[in-house]
């Protein structure tokens, strides 16, 4: 019993400090470069990622053809400029600006 409580409290306190680095802005550096990383890992730069997202967040209208039809218009948007794409140059420099 005695030493569940102890391992609770310990992970209480590492769980405060994470959370006030994180407030604090202390892990904005490393919380970057995990982004990259994980869109790196999907075949995504940051322009190829927002293009696709805000495509497909903002519908035009309540068809459900012309929805699939902007989430396909979209999805090849977004690989156009995405990791392996023709505009892959361009993505990976609006990336660094973003």
């Amino acid at each position: 019993m005695g030493n569940e409580v102890l391992i609770s409290v310990i992970f209480a306190v590492i769980a405060m400090a994470v959370g006030a680095a994180w407030l604090g802005g202390y892990l904005d550096a490393y919380q970057a470069k995990a982004q990259e990383k994980a869109l790196d890992a999907m075949g995504e730069n940051k322009a190829s990622y927002g293009l696709k997202s805000n495509l497909k967040q903002t519908k035009i209208t309540e068809d459900k053809d012309l929805n699939e039809l902007q989430d396909n218009v979209a999805d090849g948007l977004g690989s156009l400029v995405g990791k392996g794409g023709a505009g892959e140059g361009v993505g990976s420099g609006l990336s660094q600006g973003l």
